[in-house]
């Protein structure tokens, strides 16, 4: 049987789909009017999947906050947090890895150690609790919201989850498969 990755609609439908099963409405509650089908056409048409498999993290965070800056445009001033844009990115991007067709055609098994954990209240919550397990009671911030989270913010929560995620045998991008399912 042929490979369907190689009609071009068939790719784009695709991807297209991922973007509708990835980001649903429950992400972007209380986001503004019209912010599903913004995230939608910006992660299945105008994110160049192709474009993040690099083979540094280094390369891969500035290709991400390429993205990032990007998708926060399109959504515009008002509604264009830096914490909802990367957290959209996140998801969608870590679907695409585990997405067996979308992963083979664009090549991004190799980002996988450099994929980010999706941060929310749940995954926060999560981090947070691990961190005072471990006595580290003051290493994270307050979680407040996902509209409010600064690029800061994310970056010790990401910098604890690679350590976290490091403990326990796996990329940081998989704690979002522990901490936000085990939220019951």
């Amino acid at each position: 049987m042929a490979n369907p990755m190689t009609s071009k609609p068939f790719a784009a439908q695709l991807r297209f789909h991922q973007a509708r099963v990835s980001i649903t409405q429950p992400t972007v509650r209380g986001q503004g009017k019209g912010t599903l089908r913004t995230a939608w056409r910006f992660l299945a048409v105008d994110l160049e999947l192709g474009a993040l498999r690099v083979r540094s993290e280094r390369v891969y965070l500035t290709r991400l906050d390429r993205a990032t800056e990007s998708l926060q445009r399109v959504r515009g001033r008002k509604s264009g947090s830096f914490g909802l844009a990367r957290k959209l990115l996140n998801i969608y991007i870590r679907d695409c890895v585990y997405s067996r067709m979308l992963c083979a055609h664009h090549r991004l098994e190799r980002i996988e150690p450099f994929l980010e954990v999706p941060l929310d209240s749940f995954v926060a919550k999560g981090l947070i609790a691990a961190s005072n397990e471990l006595g580290q009671t003051r290493r994270l911030p307050a979680w407040k919201t996902i509209k409010g989270l600064s690029r800061e913010e994310s970056d010790r929560y990401q910098a604890f989850a690679s350590e976290l995620a490091e403990s326990r045998g796996h990329a940081r991008v998989h704690l979002d498969v522990t901490l936000w399912g085990a939220r019951g």
